[in-house]
């Protein structure tokens, strides 16, 4: 059948290429031979330098170390991925990034991938490192090899760009159609939802500073990769190549204690949260899943240093989950509170309780005072006026002459 002809077509194309490693390579690749744990290998479709780092239990990354995590075999599931999964092992995860000639497209080409994965002794990352466009091929059958059915794959804004890339080129190469795997935990998302409001800027260096602790020393910026790279295939030079190859390790290892770092704080919160503005981002989470009771009971363990620091922002979304999860006790004692504040909030807090003690209560003298009160200190728009507006006449009309 035609099928089958083009399969036995396609099969000889991929087989295509050197048997053992080209002379040009082994020359060029000489001089990065002696970065330790580097090696040529040679695929069915050309060579390419593999570079092994392995991090034992004493390594420190930041103020954490491998072995704070040495124990941790498995992570909860629901957490990062949602789902009925009760938990994912970490023998099956896959870290990853890439390192690229460019932002996307289909001329994009990426000349270093780096994987990680958890050993028995701590942490490894292997780095496959592309001689020429002509070995392509070679290093992303190596890379596919390393990634199974039953694979956790870790990256950081790898959903967007790093596997798109990556599923391209092998599609190109007539490798594979689809890069299957289990699950897929982008940390950039988990980032931004938890460290946002506090850094702003979430790109991985930042969030290695800012939240692990690790600086990097003489880090090569991410715009200039792709031009050192260019010169590798122009001139041979390898000095800025090693500093590439740093930063690709570097982006890999931080992965891993990053992914921990998270996990720490979904699990045990009260010991790893110290901003408030990180409080109030975990506490949103718990909220977009309308796990009220999660809000109330993590917001409770912060309830004397947020009032001491007039975070009322944080405050009055803890009283909003008490007032969904049936404790309005609780929430009318934080509402008076941010109430009598005199801050922005003061104003939605006057109109929580005034909708309170009408409808709860059924209090409507009180319900007038708390609307007359925020018409006081109402912002200066339409909206709120007129809504306040249309409650007040509403209660007026309510109560006896």
């Amino acid at each position: 059948m035609l099928r089958d002809k083009l399969s036995r077509f396609s099969g000889q194309i991929s087989r295509a290429g050197a048997a053992q490693i080209s002379t040009s390579n082994q020359h060029r690749l000489a001089p990065l031979e002696n970065i330790p744990g580097a090696g040529i290998y040679s695929g069915s479709s050309g060579d390419y330098l593999r570079v092994d780092s392995d991090f034992d239990e004493s390594y420190m990354h930041g103020r954490a170390t491998i072995r704070s995590y040495f124990d941790i075999r498995a992570l909860p599931a629901y957490e990062f991925i949602g789902g009925d999964l009760p938990e994912l092992k970490l023998d099956k995860f896959v870290f990853i990034d890439t390192e690229t000639t460019g932002l996307g497209g289909s001329g994009t080409v990426p000349f270093l991938i780096g994987l990680g994965s958890v050993t028995a002794s701590g942490f490894q990352v292997r780095q496959y490192f592309l001689p020429d466009y002509a070995d392509e091929a070679a290093m992303l059958e190596a890379v596919r090899a390393e990634i199974k059915n039953d694979s956790v794959i870790v990256s950081y804004n790898g959903r967007a760009f790093d596997l798109p890339i990556v599923l391209d080129r092998l599609i190109l190469h007539r490798i594979e159609r689809h890069l299957n795997f289990a699950e897929h935990i982008d940390l950039l998302v988990h980032a931004r939802r938890l460290f946002r409001r506090r850094l702003q800027d979430c790109t991985l260096a930042n969030v290695e500073r800012e939240v692990l602790g690790y600086y990097r020393y003489d880090d090569i910026p991410g715009y200039l990769v792709p031009s050192i790279y260019f010169d590798w295939l122009a001139t041979g030079q390898t000095s800025d190549l090693r500093r590439v190859l740093k930063h690709n390790l570097d982006d890999i290892v931080s992965l891993y204690f990053l992914l921990h770092h998270i996990n720490d704080i979904y699990q045990h919160p009260e010991e790893f949260l110290t901003e408030p503005d990180d409080i109030y981002s975990l506490a949103r989470i718990y909220a977009a899943r309308r796990d009220h009771g999660a809000v109330f009971r993590f917001l409770e363990e912060f309830e004397p240093s947020l009032y001491d620091q007039h975070r009322h922002d944080i405050l009055f979304l803890e009283a909003l989950s008490c007032k969904r999860g049936d404790n309005l006790s609780k929430a009318v004692e934080i509402w008076e509170n941010i109430a009598s504040g005199g801050t922005s909030l003061s104003f939605f807090a006057r109109i929580e309780l005034a909708k309170y003690y009408e409808h709860r209560v059924r209090d409507l003298t009180a319900a007038r005072e708390q609307a007359e009160l925020a018409r006081e200190i109402c912002p200066a728009t339409d909206f709120h006026r007129e809504a306040l507006k249309r409650r007040t006449e509403r209660l007026a009309r309510k109560l006896p002459s």
